[in-house]
Formats: C-alpha cells, sequence, structure tokens
C-alpha cells in the first residue's frame, strides 16, 4: 500500500496522520505527559485512551459473560470465538473425515 516517508529518518507511516504522530513525538519533541503517572502519549487521543483504562478503570465487558478487556478488539474476537456459533459447528452434514464424493465413497454429501 501506500506509504508516507519521514524526511527526517527511514520512518515510513500507513497514513498522512501517523507520519504527522511520528514527526511531532520522535523529532519535536511533542509528547501528552499523564498528570497521575509517569507515561507520556505521543497524540492527546492516546492520552485520553490511557487515562480511562489506567486511571478510570474502564474496561469493555462481554454481555454473555464475566471476560472484559481494555481493547475493543480483543473483545470482539472473545465474542466471534466463545459466543457465536458457527452454522457448522451442530451440522450432521459436515465431518472431520470429509472427502470429495465423486472420488471416493467416504463423507457425507451436503445438500
Amino acid at each position: 500500500g501506500l506509504r508516507y516517508p519521514c524526511d527526517q529518518c527511514d520512518f515510513e507511516a500507513r497514513t498522512a496522520r501517523y507520519l504527522k504522530i511520528h514527526k511531532q513525538s520522535k523529532h519535536e519533541g511533542v509528547w501528552y505527559p499523564c498528570d497521575q503517572c509517569d507515561y507520556k502519549a505521543p497524540e492527546n487521543g492516546s492520552l485520553k485512551r490511557h487515562t480511562r483504562f489506567k486511571h478510570e478503570g474502564f474496561k469493555y465487558q462481554c454481555d454473555h459473560c464475566a471476560f472484559a478487556t481494555i481493547h475493543s478488539g480483543s473483545l470482539k474476537k472473545h465474542i466471534k470465538k466463545k459466543h457465536i456459533q458457527s452454522p457448522y459447528d451442530d451440522c450432521d452434514s459436515v465431518s472431520n473425515d470429509f472427502v470429495n464424493t465423486e472420488t471416493s465413497d467416504k463423507g457425507k454429501e451436503i445438500d
């Protein structure tokens, strides 16, 4: 894909926004310090996210069980893996030993 090269080092960003953040934090010394700990963020949005999760105790909670995480993507993966059933999970027409019925008489044909 398209890359945005830094004109001050060998870094290449995937977006113009990430290149701007890189330049500010790495070359201009722009950091956003947390007022509650030693954490420094490269952008204001990261600092807000840090504060929300680390100091305010926010977590993404699963509606189906006790699982909780600070990453929305981890919750999505958890729900998909643990709570969303595949349409093939209980299907009698699918077998682990399924083989092509045109070349073998083993396995079950899928309607």
